[in-house]
């Protein structure tokens, strides 16, 4: 549409429909910059999640689990395992303590160390899966060439506490009753953030 003005023609819009437009090309860009600023937080919060963790699961690294399959269960705190070389070896949990049921001396084994060994056996199944984690992969072993480790039932470890209640064997025994909090290697163990549940649980 033409208008003179000033003695020449010129493009003219009324003035209603040019400021109406006007406002719809504002409301668009605000529309497109909240949505930009939305798919910014959640790529950001997704990545926090993702590399921080926020307490989930965190997923260990081959290196830091071993994969073993159950052999037998020896007594309360203490199983027999195939490694993945086929070797077969002792583990003794860490931080636990099961009552005696095998002992040499028959007076030190008790009833309470019988139902231990046998809450175990009924847990888990032989050729069952199992994933050993080391305090230290240099130094696992105790005065008896016992490997010392946390046994996990899952492939992935955390910190979380309702997890290692329900995925770590160590906790799964303290938790039931079957054993008592026991620092078992010299010193303190490394993993703080286990000792702290498995001795909550006592």
């Amino acid at each position: 549409m033409k208008k003179k003005q000033d003695g020449r023609w010129q493009d003219y819009l009324p003035k209603s429909r040019n400021g109406s437009d006007a406002r719809k090309r504002k409301r668009r860009r605000r529309i497109i910059v909240l949505l930009v600023v939305l798919l910014l937080i959640g790529v950001l919060a997704g990545s926090v999640i993702r590399f921080r963790g926020f307490g989930l699961f965190k997923k260990k690294t081959p290196a830091e689990l071993v994969r073993v399959t159950l052999e037998s269960v020896y007594d309360g705190d203490t199983i027999r395992v195939k490694m993945p070389d086929g070797t077969e070896e002792t583990v003794r949990m860490l931080l636990i303590d099961a009552p005696e049921s095998v002992h040499p001396d028959e007076t030190k084994n008790t009833e309470e160390g019988r139902r231990a060994a046998k809450f175990l056996s009924e847990l888990l199944s032989k050729h069952q899966t199992l994933y050993l984690e080391y305090e230290d992969p240099e130094n696992n072993r105790d005065l008896y060439g016992r490997l010392l480790a946390y046994v996990w039932l899952r492939s992935s470890t955390s910190v979380e506490p309702s997890y290692i209640k329900e995925n770590m064997v160590n906790a799964i025994i303290l938790s039931n009753g079957h054993a008592a909090f026991h620092v078992y290697q010299n010193g303190n163990p490394v993993k703080e953030e286990y000792r702290r549940v498995l001795e909550g649980l006592q």
